[in-house]
């Protein structure tokens, strides 16, 4: 029966817009902590970027499954390695983040990249829903507020 995730996700939502760090708690107890969020505004012409955030555990273990905004077509998890001198990126099913190993999703490493952005200024705010999972597969929504930052900043 879906009523239980129809109610929790308004009730989330509300609460996040509330301000200050982003934290959620799903039936199971695991609270997720978002923090320092960012997008890097895109050069001039462009409509992908990268973006990143910092998020805590506590309880049982949960993975990141995705993230969506309403400023792009799509938002994927992505992993940064350097191979022979050569970036290589690579889309990635997950991310996982406990309370032994909090996630650092950043420039240079781990990062989401946005695909199909609409034009973005320096300062805005933008709303990304993140989706966790914990190990029984029963999911959670996280809506953090991201900065869009320059490209060197």
């Amino acid at each position: 029966m879906r009523i239980l995730p129809t109610l929790i996700l308004p009730a989330i939502l509300l609460l996040a817009a509330c301000g200050g760090a982003e934290t959620a708690a799903p039936a199971g107890g695991s609270i997720a902590d978002v923090r320092d969020a960012y997008i890097v505004q895109p050069p001039e012409g462009r409509d992908i970027t990268g973006g990143g955030m910092h998020v805590t555990v506590q309880g049982a273990s949960l993975t990141l499954i995705g993230a969506t905004t309403e400023i792009a077509d799509h938002v994927e998890l992505h992993t940064m390695s350097m191979d022979d001198g050569v970036m290589q990126m690579r889309k990635v099913e997950g991310f996982p983040v406990s309370a032994d190993a909090p996630l650092s999703l950043e420039r240079g490493g781990n990062h989401l990249m946005f695909y199909g952005l609409q034009p973005l200024e320096i300062g805005d705010e933008i709303d990304i829903v993140l989706t966790f999972v914990d190990e029984d597969g029963a999911e959670q929504h996280v809506v953090t507020k991201a900065e869009v930052v320059p490209i060197g900043g």
